[in-house]
């Protein structure tokens, strides 16, 4: 089966749009993971929303600027952000699977299911406690998120690599590939130990290969979007309960 996204074509300097929108991530990860360190945030909610906001900002900034600078300012077209009902189901199965595997390398890495005992703070309910407890890792994360890794930084590895060459299963194969220890490097970049770094690297890179192979056979992000709703809210909505 030839990849539905191979069909598509690859605006240029996706690559390097995308490897920048990684770098600007890490170091404004770094900074603001230095300033709460000397406490410089003392707000616990403010502290987790800025945590969101400063991946969110290049990750959707380099969407944009590849888009509506580079491509053809359609995010249809060039990222694949569309979505069709067929897409619930293989997002749903591949995000419990996913959870599934993470499952296990937690208990591996652990001794016990990495969410167990996780706690959201105290459950007031209000506009702010639901964007921050809620909508920004349930909702907000994973659209962004996959947008950048399975839209950007996926479709132009691809289209660098059919570039070269190689058969579309080849490109495909290997923008999933990049993608996905892309998308494990960026979430290890703050873990606090070796076996955190390990556990939670291979749980995304896990992750990754299913939502790339899903963003690729598809042709559009709207399965992966699913799957990693799944995957975070599986997590999540048990804490809260």
């Amino acid at each position: 089966m030839t990849p539905a996204i191979d069909r598509e074509p690859q605006p240029r300097f996706g690559v390097e749009i995308a490897a920048a929108g990684v770098v600007a991530a890490v170091l404004l990860v770094a900074g603001l993971n230095s300033l709460l360190s000397r406490g410089a945030v003392l707000d616990q909610q403010l502290g987790t929303l800025l945590g969101y906001l400063v991946a969110w900002v290049p990750f959707l900034g380099a969407v944009l600027i590849f888009c509506f600078g580079f491509g053809t300012r359609s995010l249809v077209r060039d990222i694949g952000l569309r979505f069709r009902p067929l897409d619930l189901l293989w997002g749903l199965t591949v995000g419990l699977v996913a959870r599934v595997l993470a499952t296990i390398v937690e208990i591996a890495g652990y001794g016990q299911m990495g969410s167990a005992g996780a706690t959201l703070g105290e459950p007031v309910r209000d506009l702010w406690w639901l964007l921050v407890v809620f909508l920004a890792p349930v909702v907000l994360s994973p659209l962004i998120e996959e947008m950048f890794f399975r839209g950007l930084v996926l479709r132009s590895v691809q289209g660098a690599a059919s570039g070269r060459g190689v058969s579309a299963a080849v490109a495909g194969g290997t923008a999933v590939v990049v993608s996905a220890v892309v998308f494990a490097l960026v979430h290890v970049i703050d873990t606090g130990s070796v076996t955190a770094t390990v556990v939670i690297g291979v749980s995304t890179f896990l992750f990754g290969l299913g939502a790339g192979a899903l963003a690729v056979l598809t042709g559009r992000l709207g399965g992966a979007i699913v799957a990693h709703v799944t995957f975070n809210a599986l997590v999540v909505v048990p804490a809260l309960l």
